[in-house]
């Protein structure tokens, strides 16, 4: 019969080989996709400025400035 902090032991060291190979797998899947884009990219000929709207990170909505800009503004008569 094992004690409570041997099996703690078993707990943590299984743990620890659990998240090594998932990381080992994420970089595994990582490569394997990064390759896939690379033979994508060439079979259509993709070029930089087709890919860089689509690869842009979303900032989120565009935020109204509280007055008008000088040049949208109504001048004063």
């Amino acid at each position: 019969m094992t004690t409570a902090s041997e099996q703690l032991a078993a707990a943590v060291k299984a743990a620890e080989e659990a998240n090594a190979k998932v990381e080992a797998l994420k970089k595994q899947s990582h490569a394997e996709d990064l390759k896939l884009a690379k033979e994508l990219i060439a079979r259509h000929g993709f070029t930089q400025t087709d890919l860089k709207p689509e690869l842009k990170v979303g900032r989120g909505p565009a935020k109204r400035a509280s007055t008008p800009r000088k040049s949208t503004r109504r001048s004063k008569k």
